[in-house]
């Protein structure tokens, strides 16, 4: 394998890219000696998941398993890895589709068994088809296996038929893996720290993410379509050298802003309206995840503002607490009190605010948590509590702030609030002296936010 950067086949819209990832090569390796280390007498076995059918003969986009891809690189779909001690660095197996020929005049070139080794260093590579045959063996003088259940039907029925033979034989033989376990338990804290290859991915994702809103806005007016500003700003990310967006654009316009997860994006802009667009660009793989909220008119009306300015202080205070050493959930501690003080000043709420956090009366309008971990999934593995503890930052560690305010049409008193939604979200590091913010360019000031409308309408 060459000492340059590593070149990865990924798989696109229907067809095979090739792409400079430019991830070290060494990278996959050092990932895997560290898990090798871990897994004592046990195996691990990954896979890389399957292409999604559309309806009739279409392909969705293939994407690999975050987990298959953090330690083998590996961008090749119904693919397995298995990860064994052997000698002082471990083994790599892997099984890939051999390749197609005919398939590939319609679905593009393919990677086989022969060029994913010479690409990636890996131990033995077999055919895909080989894997029933081989598996068996593989697993003999194993302890554990650590799998994820129901990642891979054809895996996941070999596991449990060595385990069903081990059951039978072991008296005679002494030896076999003795039951499954999640391998989340150890491929999880892996993840959570960041190494810099991927902080240089995540930062450019910011970036890129950011830059787009901005552009963004030029078509931010009434009559203009959710759908034509979800398109602009994924047109973006296109544009800067993303891949693509790292999950559906999210663009509520009135009351569609309240929506938290919608998808829709089917509405026209109208005067008067916020729109809120949730959206990330993804680079190689790891993602961004940013969301602001926009007056369609140019400006915010006077309740529209106030309850802008109240999530706005909640995301500064939040983001202030972002250093090593903090507990996650003082974040969701300070974005919650400085919400509940704003909605008490804005006479939604009555009573003290620390009874109203207690009883969670504040969860009517702000149903979420403050933070999320981000990297290769969107919503990134890793716990956020340690036994009953909640998890201590730490450098390396990538998370969202969030906080946001809704008034649906669902809850009754508040009609004077009705349709406003607002969601400020920054992604952010921890680092040794404190957090830094990835998308530094892109307003949250409402003063400054108007502003940026007026400069790119």
């Amino acid at each position: 394998m060459n000492c340059g950067d590593l070149t990865l086949k990924l798989a696109m819209t229907g067809y095979w890219k090739e792409q400079m990832l430019g991830f070290s090569p060494n990278l996959f390796c050092e990932r895997r000696k560290m898990v090798f280390s871990n897994l004592g007498e046990s195996v691990l076995v990954l896979t890389s998941g399957s292409i999604r059918n559309k309806p009739r003969d279409t392909e969705s986009p293939f994407r690999p398993d975050s987990d298959f891809f953090y330690f083998t690189g590996v961008c090749e779909p119904d693919s397995v890895a298995i990860l064994r001690p052997s000698g002082s660095d471990g083994d790599l197996l892997l099984f890939v589709p051999s390749r197609d020929l005919d398939k590939e005049r319609w679905t593009g070139e393919r990677m086989g068994p022969e060029e994913i080794k010479e690409e990636y260093g890996a131990t033995a590579v077999y055919g895909r088809h080989q894997l029933a045959e081989y598996f068996p063996n593989l697993l003999t003088n194993t302890d554990k296996i650590y799998f994820r259940i129901g990642s891979d039907q054809q895996v996941q029925d070999l596991v449990f038929a060595s385990l069903k033979a081990t059951r039978l034989y072991k008296p005679r033989r002494g030896k076999g893996p003795q039951g499954v376990l999640d391998p989340g338990c150890i491929l999880d804290e892996m993840r959570l720290l960041k190494d810099d290859e991927e902080l240089d991915r995540i930062r450019r994702a910011a970036q890129i993410t950011s830059e787009s809103f901005c552009e963004m806005l030029r078509h931010c007016s009434p009559g203009t379509g959710e759908w034509e500003l979800a398109a602009a700003l994924e047109f973006g990310f296109r544009k800067r050298g993303a891949s693509r967006a790292a999950y559906p654009t999210i663009v509520g316009s009135g009351r569609n802003s309240c929506v938290l997860h919608y998808s829709d994006n089917g509405r026209r802009l109208e005067e008067g309206d916020l729109v809120l667009v949730d959206g990330g660009a993804e680079v190689d793989l790891y993602a961004g995840d940013i969301t602001r909220t926009f007056p369609v008119s140019g400006s915010f009306s006077t309740i529209q503002k106030a309850v802008y300015e109240v999530v706005q202080r909640a995301h500064e205070c939040a983001i202030n607490v972002v250093a090593p050493g903090v507990a996650l959930d003082s974040i969701h501690r300070v974005a919650v009190s400085r919400l509940v003080e704003g909605l008490l000043d804005l006479d939604v709420l009555a009573g003290s605010a620390e009874e109203i956090i207690a009883k969670g009366t504040y969860k009517k309008f702000f149903p979420h948590q403050t933070s999320h971990w981000l990297g290769l999934d969107i919503h990134d593995v890793g716990d956020y509590f340690v036994g009953d503890q909640s998890r201590i930052l730490q450098p390396g560690m990538v998370l969202t702030v969030e906080p946001g305010l809704y008034f649906p049409p669902l809850i009754e008193g508040v009609e004077e609030f009705f349709g406003i939604g607002v969601r400020i979200e920054d992604d952010l590091l921890v680092t040794s002296e404190g957090s830094e913010l990835l998308a530094f360019s892109l307003p949250v000031d409402a003063e400054e936010v108007t502003s940026l409308l007026k400069d790119q309408q």
